[in-house]
């Protein structure tokens, strides 16, 4: 079962593949320092908003909605046509921070425990 210092490697792994094989780079977003910092951050935010406390910690923000949502923002912002610098910027972010959240939830419903479908509000 994977633990917050797996999400964290995962999750740095994930943001730095994005920041070297987005076509669309912003000097800021996609640094090959700052992505993985900022992935392995959003590898862990699952667990600062739910603590893994006990076997049923995953509520609303482990669950499938949330996966299947922040997928559908994934695709959205991966397919968004860029004019300005702010909106590359703003795009690798969206890329980098939802791509470490959902390996996050992957990893999570690959588990025994697996992701409800509908959490706790």
């Amino acid at each position: 079962m994977p633990n917050a210092k797996t999400h964290m490697f995962i999750g740095a792994g994930v943001s730095l593949t994005t920041a070297l094989l987005d076509n669309n780079k912003h000097p800021a977003s996609h640094n090959v320092v700052v992505a993985p910092a900022v992935g392995a951050f959003m590898g862990k935010l699952p667990y600062i908003l739910e603590p893994a406390l006990h076997p049923n910690h995953r509520q609303f923000f482990h669950r499938m909605t949330v996966l299947t949502l922040l997928y559908a923002g994934l695709l959205k912002a991966y397919r968004w046509s860029l004019e300005e610098p702010f909106e590359k910027f703003m795009r690798g972010m969206m890329l980098i921070c939802g791509g470490a959240y959902l390996r996050h939830l992957i990893c999570d419903a690959s588990t025994p425990k697996a992701l409800p479908l509908v959490g706790k509000f």
